[in-house]
């Protein structure tokens, strides 16, 4: 397994109480669904864990690991990452795409002017955000579909109906 065939649905944000509890942050669209998938792993194995539902407090999960017994137990695992199989998710529409398969894009617009490269993608519930990094700067493009024109996986670039004085400002 290559961690080309791995998609990233989560991460654990913390432990809730003594009994080896951990808080989990989804990243799949529909945030329950990262409970539907039978192999997870995390970042630092190969071997999949068993991840069981306890309760969903705010826009984070409560959840028991199998083997994951005490409070220390979970904190070790703070930090850490989930992924499923690339092949275990759904097959994509055209105008849909996983976050990982942009990551590394070069960002321009119409214009071809470069606003960098893409780090990461975040949604803080506005929308769809770019994290783009350029001359050491980061900063934020919307990504939504008023502004999202073309993605071209072959030359690896994002074209986003932007003036190149958004990130001047």
């Amino acid at each position: 397994m290559s961690k080309k065939n791995l998609i990233e649905i989560g991460s654990f944000v913390g432990v809730h109480g003594i009994k080896g509890e951990v808080k989990l942050k989804s990243f799949t669209e529909i945030p329950e669904s990262i409970f539907s998938f039978k192999e997870i792993f995390i970042e630092t194995s190969y071997d999949p864990i068993k991840l069981n539902f306890v309760r969903k407090s705010k826009q984070i999960f409560v959840c028991k690991i199998e083997n994951v017994l005490t409070r220390s137990d979970a904190e070790s695992l703070k930090g850490l990452k989930l992924f499923v199989l690339r092949e275990s998710l759904p097959i994509l529409t055209d105008d849909e795409f996983y976050h990982s398969d942009l990551l590394g894009f070069e960002v321009y617009n119409l214009n071809r002017e470069n606003f960098g490269k893409v780090i990461s993608l975040e949604d803080f519930g506005a929308g769809l955000l770019a994290e783009v990094k350029k001359n050491k700067k980061t900063f934020y493009l919307p990504m939504g579909k008023s502004f999202l024109k073309e993605i071209d996986y072959k030359a690896k670039q994002i074209i986003l109906d932007l003036d190149i004085d958004f990130i001047k400002n």
